[in-house]
């Protein structure tokens, strides 16, 4: 490794830079609870996520009629009514294309679809009145939920024995399962998402169904490249975040020695900015060349997925054209089912997306449950006999404590003697209830 005036230069991308060896002693990474399921579903298939994906939908339903019933039937049903006017929309289109394009005159034409006509806009209105409420309902129960999750776990940590506190394993889970009512309140935006998504899908593909059943594999061929190259961004960006977020936020904290008040004098008595702006260079340097490697995969990935959806819109519109050539189809039913099939489309992409946030939020979601079933197990005992009113004295004779993983006991076989004082105090009593060695 070379050097220029003392500091050396920054190593090639995709290696520890110089900067993190000499400022840091080493690789930054994002070793804290957010970062503790890094790469979890990245070794998902698309069957597993969709098999999973009902189980996680199900904990984001009981976590928000936990925080407000209500909103979350408003949300249920815009988002069904939605689904509905959508595919009556495709229907009403349909009988106006079969109006516009049938023989005569134009006068008679458009007087014919004016009922169709109508009746779309008033399904447009419809729908947008059903996507409000559910936006509405769905910023209620965010913060509902958010909050919900968060004094849940909080009470049962608050009564959870110290014991469990100074556990090295129950503090890891704390640490993880923190995040958890953020991504509950995430999960709910999410799973909205994806409840839209699969009812716009089912909608567009029951009406391709009903148009013609050849119609809809093509509408998955013209969908699954799309869904496959956004899939496959995602998991790059992803995995690129987790690796570079401590670098970014390294180079942050140079940069910021620069302009800090207080630690403007030591950086001119020492005369260190030189050294500063020379570290933060490389590391920005070294973010560079991850955001153009990322850009050239985009770019790749992006080219392979829109030329296989080129090919299956060529491929679509070619049976369209033959169904219409052969007399198989109508030119308004043509015209509905492309509007059809953009819409599946552009559903399933969006499908493809939500379901991967889902699932990586779902993992810190399921921490939290498994966090409060820890605190359940290893709460303070309760119940036990009440003292009497007077006692000549408590008594504890041969305690013996040692703390989780330590290899010898901090109290062994100690005795202890509380003498009474008539009336028991208070403080006897809940030394009784819970005894003082059990959080030693």
């Amino acid at each position: 490794m070379s050097h220029d005036n003392g500091a050396p230069e920054a190593t090639a991308a995709g290696n520890t830079s110089a900067s993190e060896q000499l400022l840091f002693g080493g690789e930054l990474t994002y070793d804290y609870g957010w970062g503790a399921h890094n790469g979890a579903w990245l070794g998902l298939s698309l069957r597993s996520m969709a098999a999973s994906l009902p189980r996680q939908v199900a904990v984001a339903v009981r976590l928000a009629r936990r925080a407000d019933p209500r909103a979350l039937t408003t949300v249920a049903v815009g988002e069904a009514a939605r689904g509905v006017t959508q595919a009556v929309s495709l229907i009403a289109v349909n009988a106006l294309l079969v109006e516009l394009l049938a023989p005569g005159d134009i006068t008679g034409r458009l007087r014919a679809a004016l009922p169709a006509l109508a009746l779309v806009a008033v399904l447009s209105v419809v729908g947008s009145a059903c996507k409000s409420a559910s936006t509405a309902a769905t910023g209620v129960l965010e913060p509902k939920v958010q909050r919900a999750a968060t004094e849940r776990y909080l009470g049962l940590v608050a009564g959870v024995e110290l014991e469990a506190i100074e556990d090295d394993a129950f503090h890891k889970l704390m640490d993880s399962a923190q995040w958890g009512a953020e991504s509950a309140r995430r999960m709910v935006v999410y799973c909205t998402a994806v409840v839209t998504s699969v009812i716009s899908l089912v909608a567009a593909a029951g009406v391709l169904t009903v148009l013609h059943p050849a119609l809809l594999p093509l509408l998955v061929c013209m969908a699954l490249p799309s869904a496959w190259g956004s899939l496959t961004m995602a998991r790059h960006r992803y995995v690129s975040w987790h690796r570079f977020v401590q670098h970014v936020r390294a180079g942050q904290l140079i940069s910021r020695l620069l302009i800090d008040q207080q630690a403007a004098a030591e950086v001119r008595v020492h005369g260190v900015a030189p050294f500063l702006l020379k570290h933060f260079r490389q590391m920005a340097e070294t973010s560079e060349r991850e955001q153009t490697r990322l850009a050239w995969i985009g770019a790749r990935t992006g080219l392979f997925s829109d030329s296989a959806r080129g090919i299956a819109t060529v491929a679509t519109y070619g049976v369209l054209g033959l169904l219409l050539w052969t007399g198989r189809m109508d030119l308004a039913v043509a015209g509905t089912a492309v509007l059809a099939i953009r819409t599946g489309s552009v559903s399933i992409t969006d499908l493809v997306l939500r379901v991967t946030e889902v699932q990586e939020e779902a993992l810190f979601v399921a921490d939290l449950e498994t966090l409060c079933e820890e605190a359940v197990r290893r709460a303070i005992p309760t119940g036990g006999r009440d003292l009497p009113e007077r006692f000549d004295e408590i008594r504890f004779e041969k305690v013996t404590f040692t703390y989780p993983g330590a290899g010898e006991p901090s109290l062994h076989e100690v005795d202890l003697v509380i003498p009474g004082a008539g009336r028991s105090p208070s403080w006897a009593a809940t030394a009784a209830a819970s005894p003082p060695w059990s959080g030693c």
